[in-house]
């Protein structure tokens, strides 16, 4: 189908919730070569997290593990045998900004991925061929078709409530350094046209933030249909609690796409943390995933762990609340959600082209 003629509303299409049921979680396998400078002395610590975090997820639903093909041995020594791993030509572990985002249709017997193009947030980083091709080889793997966008878009930039509301921010997809010649319009009409939304709900951002410009999933995410889960800061953290105080505002005056205001619930930001002195360390607890009956985040070591775990079991009061020991993910600039991309459960199964170990 020609890309301008693809519809997802119209053709029965919609982006599920995290909520809803999944098949599997792909996690990204962090590389050393050529991305040096993300990890450096803490690159052991990071993949001994990262190999928490697959066997969290498979103790709740299959995890499958993608990784740069030289490093798929070691990946599966760490993750051990109750986790996927599969060779494929990544420059990064960041899958939920560069893989499909996967629709189902109305009665959830078929699934479609969706791929936008991927230009490492702005060309910050290269090479990033790889990543940008992972949609197509994910889709493949995934055994489901792939419709393509040509306009820059990275997964953590949206949010949705499966209801035909998205959440995402004007300091990144309003960055010149993604696509210049679209305007807030046309960059609207783009997702709702290919994620089948109806409602885009813009929050200010974050322009100081370093290696993504400001990405939703760093900010607030839907919790349940008209209920979302807002990360707060404090008034001594200067610029960033100003910055975080708009885009509550912002959420406060918004509606979804049932003309329904929000409830908001506050999740604290980790304090007395070791960042090593790195304004790319992404020391946060919204940057979370759920999982079938779980909530997975990180653990800073910290008291404010048990306050996020209170946060938490107050948005997801149904749900397991795991905080793993994994801050080192943090030095690459992002953290669980960012290396995390759901596929969502048709039925109750998952078509797959590879082995089931």
């Amino acid at each position: 189908m020609p890309r301008d003629r693809f519809d997802a509303a119209a053709a029965g299409w919609r982006m599920p919730a995290e909520w809803e049921p999944m098949a599997a979680t792909w996690l990204g396998w962090p590389v050393y070569q050529d991305r040096e400078m993300l990890w450096g002395e803490h690159y052991d610590a990071v993949q001994q997290a990262f190999g928490v975090v697959a066997r969290a997820i498979a103790r709740h639903q299959r995890c499958i593990v993608a990784a740069h093909a030289p490093l798929a041995e070691q990946a599966r020594r760490v993750c051990g045998p109750t986790v996927t791993v599969v060779p494929l030509a990544l420059d990064d572990n960041w899958l939920r900004d560069c893989g499909p985002t996967i629709l189902v249709n109305d009665d959830r017997v078929a699934q479609l991925g969706v791929g936008f193009r991927f230009n490492a947030w702005g060309e910050k980083y290269h090479p990033y061929d790889g990543c940008a091709r992972f949609a197509d080889d994910c889709a493949e793997l995934a055994g489901m078709p792939l419709v393509r966008s040509d306009m820059v878009l990275e997964g953590g930039s949206f949010h949705v409530d499966g209801q035909g509301t998205l959440l995402t921010t004007e300091s990144c997809l309003l960055n010149p350094n993604r696509n210049p010649g679209m305007s807030r319009g046309d960059i609207e009409a783009e997702l709702k046209r290919m994620l089948g939304v109806r409602q885009v709900v813009w929050l200010p951002g974050n322009p100081e933030e370093v290696e993504t410009d400001g990405h939703v999933d760093c900010i607030a995410a839907f919790v349940a249909p008209g209920r979302v889960l807002v990360n707060t800061a404090d008034p001594d953290q200067g610029e960033y609690f100003r910055c975080m105080r708009e885009n509550r505002r912002a959420l406060e005056l918004a509606v979804d796409a049932r003309g329904r205001r929000f409830e908001l619930l506050e999740l604290p930001v980790p304090r007395g943390y070791d960042d090593g002195g790195s304004a790319r360390f992404c020391a946060l607890y919204a940057n979370y995933i759920l999982v079938n009956g779980a909530v997975i985040s990180t653990a800073f070591g910290v008291p404010r762990d048990d306050e996020a775990r209170a946060a938490f079991a107050r948005a997801f009061p149904d749900r397991a609340i795991e905080l793993l020991p994994v801050a080192a993910i943090g030095h690459g600039g992002g953290s669980i959600h960012c290396s995390t991309q759901q596929q969502p459960m048709l039925g109750n199964r998952l078509a797959v082209r590879f082995p089931a170990r």
